[in-house]
């Protein structure tokens, strides 16, 4: 049995990695499909800010983070719906104005907070028995709401007028998802760091779009990209003594290299 596998703190590391990698991976492919990459880096500097607000108002810091990022993703939600700006110049001032807050809060705790700053660069090694928790019922709950409406969540990402033509409730779905996401990412930062968790659910699903053909394709592959990844990064960070966040996102990065040069010159996806 590998050494690492005695030290209970590295198993709940593993199991960790291995949910994160597959809640993150199959929202991922939606992002990146949405071109919502900027969405994710938006909602995860609100999540830290909602930590922050956390520490200040004496509640836990993943109830902020968790609420804080909700209520950004309705609002970013509903200003686009109305379409008098871009989606992106929303997002824009979304992300600058939490980035805002959370440095004026920061400001307002007093001493050297080394949880906040956890939250900021990720403590994997760090996590409990009741993370691990919270993780496996989000990430059963978004994988069975994917079974439910991948079709839907499919026809929006691709063409958001024809599903609205088709009957289709874009608007509930889209903050369902947008929920989802921001649940998953105010969890994530838990992990890896308001830093890293863009690059967990961007780089997976890109590497499956390198290489994929349809949609399900996409999912599964990036799925067994994230999970890879995560375990690889973890056992890599074992050895090497190197911070984990940052080694699982560097061989999420190595694989999508990997997968840009076998990409097909015929992939349409």
């Amino acid at each position: 049995m590998p050494d690492f596998l005695q030290y209970d703190f590295f198993v709940r590391a593993l199991i960790a990695g291995v949910l994160i990698g597959i809640l993150a991976a199959n929202l991922g492919v939606f992002v990146i499909v949405r071109k919502m990459s900027f969405f994710s880096d938006a909602i995860a500097h609100a999540s830290f800010t909602g930590v922050a607000l956390g520490l200040l108002l004496g509640i836990h810091p993943l109830a902020g983070a968790a609420g804080f990022a909700v209520l950004i993703a309705l609002l970013i939600s509903k200003l686009g719906e109305r379409r008098s700006l871009s989606l992106d110049t929303i997002i824009g001032v979304f992300f600058s104005t939490a980035l805002a807050l959370g440095v004026i809060v920061i400001g307002a705790l007093k001493g050297y907070r080394v949880d906040l700053f956890g939250y900021l660069f990720g403590d994997i090694l760090g996590v409990s028995a009741l993370d691990n928790i919270l993780i496996a019922v989000l990430t059963a709950a978004t994988v069975i709401l994917l079974l439910i409406f991948f079709r839907v969540w499919t026809k929006i990402a691709f063409h958001a007028d024809l599903a609205r033509v088709e009957g289709v409730n874009v608007s509930f779905q889209d903050r369902l998802f947008l929920v989802i996401l921001a649940l998953t990412i105010a969890l994530g930062i838990r992990l890896v760091g308001a830093v890293l968790i863009g690059p967990l659910l961007i780089i997976p699903a890109a590497t499956a779009k390198n290489i994929g053909w349809s949609m399900r394709s996409l999912v599964a592959v990036s799925t067994l990209v994230g999970i890879f990844s995560s375990l690889a990064g973890l056992i890599i960070s074992y050895y090497a003594n190197t911070a984990s966040g940052p080694t699982v996102v560097l061989v999420s990065a190595a694989v999508f290299g990997l997968s840009f040069l076998a990409r097909p010159k015929t992939a349409k996806i």
